[in-house]
């Protein structure tokens, strides 16, 4: 890895044209700008993923009335890695530039990388090892599936159809959490009755449908409040929720306080890591850039 952090650029700021000389990844966490790749100006937004080629080369700039906030990594794969990521480095090296949505929630292992570089705590180059392979391979999975398509399981019936269903049900849901409305619209995806879903899932689970769907959304939250620095307002929103307050509602159900108590509680809990961001340009560089890690 050769270098890693978050920026965060104001309204109308550009970051100049200049050459990949490794692989870089950027994933947007807020905001609208455009990544001009090679020529091509692509718009982009929150949930987006980019990632440039090496020798390819690109420009940053924020739409007007928006500020563009956005995480980058970036890393060359040498030759100790395994055949696999060899083969997603040629699939990444293969096209100057690509570009989805995120469909697999890289926003937390991109976030908990950088918490991981600038803590220097214990076994810290083990765990950025870990965390830069996981988004390097879910980063190729969106964008080599359809860019967004919902996958459909429709298990087969069977004597364990009952096992099967469930297990499709938790699949989806853990794939899908940013963007499930409802358990209406997850029974329709996989192909059954809402009734039917709802009631082999309490048989199997012991647990409602609909309580398990709250309860991953409030999981989902908690990461977002801890790793996202992001306002109730803008969770909410991502989650789905209609209003604020219907979040609040189901996150105190579930926590036993509500979405503010929660942040204040962690915040006297956390460390701050003022060296994390990259704000505006200024740099924040990798300390491994001389020392890349074996796998990669």
């Amino acid at each position: 890895m050769h270098q890693i952090g978050e920026i965060c650029c104001e309204s109308g700021y550009e970051i100049p044209l200049h050459r990949q000389y490794c692989l870089e990844l950027s994933y947007i966490v807020s905001g609208r700008g455009y990544f001009d790749c090679e020529g091509v100006p692509l718009l982009v937004q929150e949930g987006d993923l980019i990632c440039n080629a090496i020798g390819s080369t690109h420009a940053i700039r924020t739409e007007k009335n928006s500020m563009l906030r956005f995480l980058y990594m970036g890393f060359k794969i040498n030759n100790t890695a395994d055949e696999d990521m060899a083969s997603i480095q040629d699939f990444l090296q293969s096209t100057p530039y690509y570009h989805a949505k995120d469909t697999y929630g890289i926003m937390i292992p991109f976030l908990r990388n950088i918490d991981e570089f600038y803590s220097h705590k214990p076994y810290s180059r083990t765990m950025i090892r870990n965390y830069l392979e996981e988004v390097i391979v879910l980063s190729y999975r969106s964008f080599t599936e359809t860019s967004g398509a919902v996958q459909h399981y429709a298990p087969q019936k069977s004597e364990h159809s009952v096992g099967h269903t469930v297990y499709a049900v938790i699949r989806y849901v853990e794939k899908n959490i940013l963007e499930l409305k409802s358990i209406q619209t997850l029974a329709k995806d996989l192909g059954y009755s809402y009734t039917y879903l709802s009631h082999v899932f309490k048989q199997k689970t012991g647990m409602t449908l609909q309580r398990y769907i709250n309860t991953k959304k409030v999981e989902k939250a908690m990461e977002m409040m801890k790793y996202g620095n992001l306002s109730i307002g803008h969770i909410a929103e991502r989650l789905q929720y209609e209003t604020i307050q219907s979040f609040s509602k189901a996150f105190s159900r579930i926590m036993g306080c509500s979405p503010s108590h929660y942040i204040a509680a962690n915040r006297k809990e956390a460390t701050p890591e003022p060296s994390a961001v990259r704000v505006s340009g200024t740099a924040a560089q990798s300390d491994l850039q001389s020392k890349p890690l074996r796998s990669l």
